[in-house]
């Protein structure tokens, strides 16, 4: 069902990486939330009037309540899309994470309130009456849930969104909790035992953990969370297979929200090669993977030499020292000054991300090592650590 209103409704559905197609997802998305919850709300004070049911009718205000998260994403996806201005010149894209953290707080709120009042129940031995009204309403509700939580999710997964897999996983959270009511309705027909307040109480945590999870998933984004090792891996892959790089070193990479990606990275080129070679190389690299991956790249040269012998011997002779102090760490933009009397070699330390190791403790063993090896040579070294 979604799929056909997917085709019908969105132009070039298949072209995920597209802002515009994205945001017709998400508007079909929160729209089609927003008319289920409407729906639902009505549904549910009609048959709670008819029935005289309060539970019933409280629970199809909450689900009023539910809109106000579909609302939000929907607003959410039209101001991600926003166009870039000068004080926000990346984009709005970190929107959808917001709005994603915003419906967190929403699921960290209902779980709250259901905990309080499912351990009300059990101190009080409430129990729930069983009523044929009541579970034709649960069922509905559930069934409608679910098929909410199912394209929601999918979709969710499908444009990597944040406020999509939170609502969706909102919704997943509206099935857990009514489930457990229609359980404990059918259930009082076979035993006393307060189960309303005691699956309550397991659907609550349930709820909460949920909640953490999103709240964790959509804040990461926003705090400069470490992107994908494998994309990482595969796009220094794609850029080794160009004839003019030698290697890669300090790539950063900047999450401004979906489809708003950069990085920045330092290519190691051949020294002796003509520049506006390797200059119109790297320039279609830059467009290449932009193309191909959809990120924003900026890259520095730096020129390696690779004819002079002294400056491989002296290389060699200091990644193996690094590599004793540590085989995780590496060495890159290695070159030599030499004079009459000493030769200086310049080059940076990398480190790996979660190294805590203290940096002049780092420097003090390459010097020893260095000085052990040849007393004429002196290292000019920076520390540093990896961003991916």
């Amino acid at each position: 069902m979604f799929d056909l209103l997917v085709r019908k409704f969105i132009r070039n559905y298949e072209n995920i990486d597209d802002s515009e197609v994205r945001e017709k997802y998400g508007t079909l998305c929160s729209i089609i939330s927003i008319i289920c919850n409407l729906f639902m709300s009505s549904f549910k004070i009609l048959f709670g009037f008819i029935t005289g049911s309060v539970a019933i009718s409280a629970d199809g205000f909450n689900n009023l309540s539910d809109m106000g998260s579909n609302l939000a994403t929907l607003f959410g996806f039209k101001l991600a899309n926003k166009h870039p201005d000068a004080d926000h010149p990346y984009g709005h894209g970190r929107i959808e994470y917001i709005v994603g953290m915003v419906i967190a707080f929403l699921i960290l709120f209902v779980g709250l309130s259901s905990l309080k009042e499912s351990v009300l129940k059990l101190i009080n031995n409430e129990s729930v009456s069983f009523s044929i009204p009541a579970v034709v309403v649960l069922v509905v509700s559930i069934t409608l849930k679910l098929w909410m939580a199912s394209f929601n999710n999918k979709t969710g997964d499908k444009l990597n969104s944040a406020s999509l897999k939170a609502a969706g996983q909102d919704s997943l959270n509206d099935v857990m909790m009514t489930s457990a009511t229609l359980i404990s309705t059918i259930a009082i027909l076979f035993t006393d035992l307060p189960l309303d307040a005691i699956i309550g109480i397991l659907v609550s945590v349930m709820v909460l953990k949920s909640g953490v999870e999103i709240f964790k998933s959509t804040m990461d984004p926003l705090l400069g969370m470490a992107p994908d090792k494998e994309l990482i891996e595969e796009i220094e892959s794609y850029a080794r297979s160009y004839d003019k790089v030698i290697g890669i070193h300090d790539l950063m990479f900047h999450d401004y929200g979906p489809s708003r990606k950069y990085m920045s990275m330092h290519v190691e080129v051949n020294a002796d090669d003509n520049i506006m070679d390797i200059h119109d190389e790297i320039d279609n690299l830059e467009k290449n993977i932009l193309s191909k991956f959809g990120i924003m790249t900026t890259i520095h040269m730096d020129p390696v030499d690779q004819n002079d012998e002294r400056t491989k011997e002296l290389k060699k002779v200091v990644v193996n020292i690094v590599k004793n102090i540590n085989p995780a760490y590496n060495i890159h933009d290695f070159r030599i000054v030499s004079g009459p009397s000493h030769t200086n070699m310049i080059f940076d330390v990398l480190l790996p991300i979660d190294d805590e190791t203290a940096h002049e403790k780092i420097k003090e063993q390459i010097e020893s090592a260095v000085k052990a090896y040849n007393a004429n040579l002196y290292c000019v070294m920076e520390i540093e650590h990896s961003y991916v």
